[in-house]
């Protein structure tokens, strides 16, 4: 009898053990800069982007930088003895979507950079936990540049006309800040943007364009050619929509950054 208490209750402080209770991981994505963007247009736009996360969904995850591995969320369980770190303070990284075998190999400092391609939508989330917490808030914010094209009417553009822009298209990532930066020694290369109504937003590489410098072309519903030309410095930030307006055989005009033909 002695023997089968002490076992039940050994099996009973293993239950309560907080270390290997899973963890519940809660997910927001910051859509201020989406949302300010939507609320400044006349229409109430409904954009393809990411806006938050569903069970099922594949993020890659890091706990205190070491290597990412893919979680699917709302599937698969962590508790906090498999972190495999010893400080009370605990710090976890986040990508969507999932990186590449290659790029989740990441325990050296030599190793926390990939190359990345611009045109997708990029997320990067981090949350902060005393071990031992049940609750893991992931917030994830956008590190690329939605473009949206809209017509006169601050409506979703739907002509024939075709907008190219013509920016460096590859990137430098940092696996654990999420930030993206344009590859320095990158080329300019022409950029298809994409309609709201083909289901996802073209992407852009953050970056920093000077005055003067074309930096695309439309191709009008006549055939007819026009270079798109940076009236003044732009800075091209992760997360913040550059809304482009099309305007009847005029070109296009950003009304948060001027251009002009």
């Amino acid at each position: 009898m002695a023997s089968v208490c002490l076992f039940s209750c050994q099996q009973q402080e293993e239950l309560q053990d907080p270390s290997k209770e899973g963890i519940n991981f809660l997910t927001t994505v910051d859509n201020e800069s989406i949302t300010d963007a939507v609320t400044r247009s006349s229409s109430n736009l409904s954009l393809p982007l990411k806006s938050s996360f569903s069970a099922g969904d594949v993020i890659s995850m890091s706990v205190s930088e070491q290597e990412y591995q893919p979680f699917t969320l709302g599937v698969d369980n962590q508790n906090w003895s498999e972190t495999a770190t010893d400080s009370e303070a605990v710090t976890f990284y986040a990508h969507y979507p999932e990186l590449t075998d290659e790029a989740a190999t990441t325990r050296s400092l030599s190793s926390r950079y990939r190359e990345i391609k611009g045109g997708l939508e990029y997320l990067f989330g981090t949350a902060q936990a005393n071990k031992g917490s049940k609750n893991v808030a992931l917030a994830f914010k956008r590190m690329t540049t939605p473009v949206v094209l809209l017509d006169e009417n601050n409506q979703p553009y739907e002509g024939r006309a075709i907008v190219k822009l013509f920016l460096k298209n590859k990137g430098v990532q940092d696996l654990f800040s999420g930030k993206i930066e344009a590859d320095p020694n990158a080329k300019p290369e022409y950029i298809d943007i994409r309609k709201v109504s083909e289901g996802i937003l073209t992407n852009l590489i953050p970056q920093i364009i000077k005055a003067g410098e074309k930096i695309g072309t439309v191709i009008l519903e006549d055939g007819k050619e026009e270079p798109i030309i940076a009236e003044e410095d732009i800075t091209i930030e992760a997360g913040t929509p550059v809304a482009v307006k099309m305007y009847a055989r005029r070109g296009i005009i950003d009304e948060r950054t001027p251009l002009f033909r």
